[in-house]
């Protein structure tokens, strides 16, 4: 899909904001000047609970460039607010609590803002609630959070699906280019005249196969909400149709090999000296 049908979907096409329910507060982590550091990090720091959501969201989108606090944890240690910044994304993220003092866990709401391409925060969306089990968007308590995010929870759950169906139909629309190549390659190595010399033809269906079996690899895993699986068994579908296709012939390491013999190794030149036959 093109950048021009991601601006056509939504409001915003440059940024999203979303209200996720935090489930659980753990893990414990450290706030040492304003960067998040690990609980074991030798050196002494603000103690922080960073919450399921945020620490799966840190998972999934990295590598980052930073992840500082934008507003460090004091006593509540788990208000707080902070930055991702990666290649793909900008995500900021403010913890606090909506109802009952912020006594439990599920006490707190995680706002969080994207900024970035629609494609990538869709699928940053789709692989969290995958990673997550559960729906983010539905509250432990609706009043409050329909009074603190001033929409109404028919609402968020409309504008999380426009993402997660976004994302879908875009990892669907990769399966299917791929596909369509395959279908493109099985005719070429039906097309003898399309073979270089040495094409090994049979190599070429064992490829072909693989293909095959990596496309459904890949529907399986987006059956099963598994972006990364999805990509993965997409690469490697990507690489056996190289080797497979004759118009590109890479999958034929005999017909390599044999190239290289054919190569004058340095050794075998013979070496004259015309320096000294002239000075003789």
């Amino acid at each position: 899909m093109s950048d021009i049908e991601y601006s056509l979907v939504g409001s915003h096409p440059e940024t999203s904001i979303l209200w996720m329910q935090v489930k659980n507060g753990k893990p414990q982590m450290k706030c040492i000047d304003g960067l998040l550091r690990p609980n074991e990090y030798p050196e002494k720091g603000s103690k922080i609970l960073l919450g399921d959501v945020t620490s799966t969201l840190i998972k999934i989108s990295g590598p980052h460039d930073s992840i500082q606090f934008t507003n460090p944890p004091s006593f509540d240690e788990q208000r707080w607010s902070l930055e991702l910044i990666s290649s793909e994304l900008n995500i900021n993220i403010e913890s606090f609590p909506y109802w009952g003092f912020g006594l439990f866990s599920s006490c707190y709401l995680n706002k969080v803002e994207l900024k970035g391409s629609l494609i990538r925060r869709a699928k940053l969306i789709f692989d969290l609630v995958a990673s997550l089990g559960r729906n983010p968007w539905e509250p432990k308590f609706t009043f409050f959070w329909e009074k603190v995010t001033k929409n109404r929870t028919g609402e968020h759950r409309d504008e999380w699906l426009k993402l997660l169906n976004f994302a879908k139909n875009g990892m669907e629309e990769e399966i299917e280019e791929i596909n369509s190549r395959y279908l493109i390659v099985e005719k070429n190595t039906k097309e003898a005249k399309l073979f270089p010399p040495g094409w090994d033809q049979e190599n070429s269906k064992m490829s072909l196969k693989e293909v095959k079996k990596h496309i459904e690899i890949a529907r399986q895993a987006l059956h099963d909400q598994n972006a990364g699986g999805l990509k993965r068994a997409l690469d490697r579908a990507e690489a056996k149709l190289i080797e497979a296709d004759p118009l590109v012939g890479l999958q034929n390491e005999e017909l390599l090999q044999n190239q290289n013999l054919k190569t004058l190794e340095i050794d075998n030149i013979p070496f004259l000296d015309l320096v000294n036959d002239e000075e003789e």
